[in-house]
């Protein structure tokens, strides 16, 4: 190639790198490393943007950096960089960077913004409170920037200042949520209540229909033990929205506060009757009212009136039906109160709180065979539960099932943890199932072990002391026990009946003969077996027409033994 077409081509590459016009009329050597540096600078920074709007940030940082080895005045590139050392955590070096492009940018405000994050990042809020009052020189209506100098002077605890600023805003865009808020939180932190409220007033008579805003005022003016103001606030506010479920909370606790009880009341019933309140805050607030000192005849009345109100409101929920069915179980109606159990269990099943209510009404009508129904669905769903296996366990013993109680009860009182007394009722009731399946030995042991954890059950201490008395076994430790469940109900005929037997069974027949008449005159309709019982303890005495009779009045009530029948023919006593 020759020396002139070099030439040419040097020429034409520079004219691409520079942007150079081809035909210059003159051309310094400075002015044209400066242009070849401002292009490359250029070229650097164009490429150190795209790698940054593509999130490659280490290459965009090392062009940054190259761009300004090009032209070390490039502020555009400082502002980049600035940005992603901050984002590396690195904000000494950002803020000197942004320092610098300031100083080549003095009008430049995304700069000054910038610096300002970063001294506020850093902590320098002095710094950041001072580019903010600059900005505002240069644009001095600019709400964003006195927002940001609240916050600085804030951070430095220039309450006052902070609150001057605020009404400079407020001055530009009028009455404002945001400022009102912040400058009450300023004056409850100065310990200024009465500016504090006036702020919230001044909102609220700026938008007197905006019902948030009453609500504010109001718990301002509970806040400041001024109940007056906030009754007629809350009444404004039934005006303006009778249908706000959220006023009648509030009123609700406004008057239980003052114990005037009535209105609570009826503003509870308002509340929970109101289908845009949900379920879980009436859930919530119900059993506030539940722990008030009210006669529990006046409590469940209401409760009942609750209940109504809920399932009204919410009748695909289950529990206005499960609280009508705990009202009505507490009130001894266990047929509206299964009713209602099973209601609430037609809407979720997988609660167990109203299988177990459903299963004590169902006990307490003795409907034994749709007790075992129930509780062996339970069952099915709880079986980690011990109270289902007890119910099911009671129910076949109504039906004389006892092998199948028996099996049920050993499986439920497993699954008994921190509940003595409810493993007593498994241990007791495996006592009487053994006893009817003639297996003496380990009802005595189930006795026992239902007395170690309590010694004062009376009904554990009378069966067991009868079972022994009957087979004629540990006479005097039945006497002991017997005693014991006297003592313990000295007015039960059962008890007083158990303890004469253990005298007839020690020969002690005197000492029968008291006990069973003080057990007929606690019996109004004596059974037959106490009938037969006191017969017997007459015979054993000599007096054997006085035997006979008790004996027919035995046979008569019902419930003698098998040999009533030949004692009265033979006159004979038959064991």
């Amino acid at each position: 190639m020759s020396i002139q077409n070099r030439l040419v081509t040097l020429i034409s590459c520079l004219v691409w790198l520079t942007g150079i016009p081809l035909f210059a009329q003159e051309i310094s050597s400075d002015s044209l490393t400066g242009m070849v540096s401002e292009r490359k600078n250029a070229i650097l920074f164009a490429d150190g943007l795209k790698a940054r709007l593509a999130g490659n940030y280490q290459k965009a940082h090392t062009l940054f950096e190259q761009a300004l080895q090009a032209d070390s005045t490039d502020h555009a590139s400082m502002y980049e960089l600035s940005e992603i050392y901050a984002r590396e955590s690195n904000y000494d070096r950002a803020r000197q960077l942004m320092k610098k492009a300031v100083d080549y940018d003095e009008q430049n405000s995304w700069y000054k913004i910038r610096l300002a994050q970063i001294y506020k990042v850093l902590g320098n809020y002095e710094a950041y409170a001072d580019i903010y009052r600059e900005l505002l020189k240069m644009d001095p209506n600019n709400t964003d920037f006195y927002g940001e100098l609240s916050s600085a002077l804030l951070l430095l605890e220039r309450y006052d200042d902070a609150l001057t600023v605020f009404d400079q805003i407020e001055r530009q865009i009028g009455v404002n949520e945001v400022l009102s808020i912040q400058k009450q939180q300023i004056y409850l932190l100065l310990g200024k209540n009465k500016k504090a409220i006036e702020e919230i007033e001044k909102l609220a008579t700026a938008y007197p229909f905006e019902v948030r805003y009453q609500a504010m005022l109001a718990e301002l003016y509970l806040k400041n033990k001024d109940r007056k103001n906030a009754l007629v606030t809350y009444e404004k506010i039934k005006i303006l929205d009778p249908d706000d479920p959220y006023v009648h909370v509030s009123l609700f606790e406004f008057y239980l506060e003052d114990k005037k009880y009535d209105q609570a009341f009826e503003e509870l019933l308002l509340a929970l009757g109101n289908p845009s309140l949900d379920i879980k805050t009436k859930m919530q607030i119900v059993p506030y009212w539940g722990r008030l000192d009210l006669p529990s005849e006046t409590l469940l009345n209401q409760a009942l009136q609750i209940g109504q109100t809920l399932v009204a409101a919410h009748p695909d929920q289950g529990y206005g039906y499960l609280l009508l069915a705990e009202v009505y179980q507490d009130k001894e109606d266990y047929q509206n109160a299964a009713e209602n159990y099973r209601k609430s269990l037609a809407v979720d099943s997988g609660f167990y709180r109203p299988w177990e209510g459903l299963l004590f009404a169902q006990l307490n009508m003795k409907s034994f065979t749709q007790l075992i129904q129930t509780a062996e669905r339970t069952l099915q769903s709880f079986p980690e539960q011990p109270l289902p296996y007890l119910f099911a366990a009671f129910g076949y013993f109504d039906q004389k099932e006892f092998e199948k109680a028996r099996q049920l009860l050993e499986t439920g009182r497993k699954l008994v943890f921190g509940n003595n007394a409810l493993l007593a009722e498994f241990y007791n009731y495996l006592a009487e199932a053994n006893h009817e399946l003639e297996d003496h030995q380990q009802s005595y042991h189930y006795y026992d072990k239902t007395l170690e954890i309590n010694p004062d059950n009376s009904v554990a201490l009378n069966n067991y002391a009868y079972h022994l008395a009957v087979r004629g076994e540990q006479l005097d430790k039945a006497l002991t026990m017997a005693a014991k469940a006297v003592n313990l109900a000295p007015e039960n005929a059962s008890n007083l009946d158990t303890y004469a037997w253990v005298f007839f069974k020690k020969g002690e027949y005197e000492d029968a003969l008291y006990w069973i008449k003080k057990a007929l005159k606690f019996d109004e309709t004596p059974s037959g077996e106490v009938l037969e019982h006191y017969g017997d303890i007459l015979f054993k005495l000599g007096e054997t027409d006085k035997a006979v009779k008790q004996w027919h009045n035995a046979k008569e009530a019902g419930g003698a033994s098998e040999q009533i029948e030949l004692k009265i023919e033979k006159k004979q006593l038959y064991e």
